[in-house]
């Protein structure tokens, strides 16, 4: 179940191979016009990993050298090229919360591609023609 705040929630389900492979052309077509007619892209997407991070720091005496570590601290992170990464800290409560937000609306988007995607893998496996709308 994915439930953003202040909207509906709504499940999301993802059709395994063999599942959509069972289901109707007729079907299939309908599942495609549906995700087409909702699929959005959240304007507050961000494609990014979100962090909570516990740590030790450097004082040799520091209660967290004996186990309670120093924290929580909430990190965006995104991997770049050539094997850089690229983290944000976020300080503000309200960053944490809307750092959250964009990472699980982007998450959402993804699934929701990925299951068009899948449905047109099939149609195209059945010899369906994939009309460009």
């Amino acid at each position: 179940m994915a439930c953003i705040p202040g909207k509906l929630c709504h499940l999301t389900y993802i059709m395994s191979k063999t599942e959509l492979r069972r289901l109707s052309t007729l079907a299939l077509r309908q599942r495609k016009a549906h995700l087409l007619r909702t699929l959005r892209l959240p304007p507050d997407a961000i494609h990014a990993s979100f962090l909570e991070r516990f740590l030790q720091c450097g004082h040799p005496n520091c209660h967290c050298r004996q186990g309670e570590k120093h924290g929580p601290f909430y990190y965006l992170s995104r991997c770049l090229p050539k094997r850089r990464m690229r983290s944000l800290l976020l300080k503000e409560q309200s960053q944490i919360v809307q750092g959250r937000r964009s990472v699980q609306a982007y998450q959402q988007f993804l699934e929701e591609l990925d299951q068009l995607s899948w449905i047109n893998w099939e149609l195209l496996r059945r010899g369906d023609p994939l009309p460009a709308q």
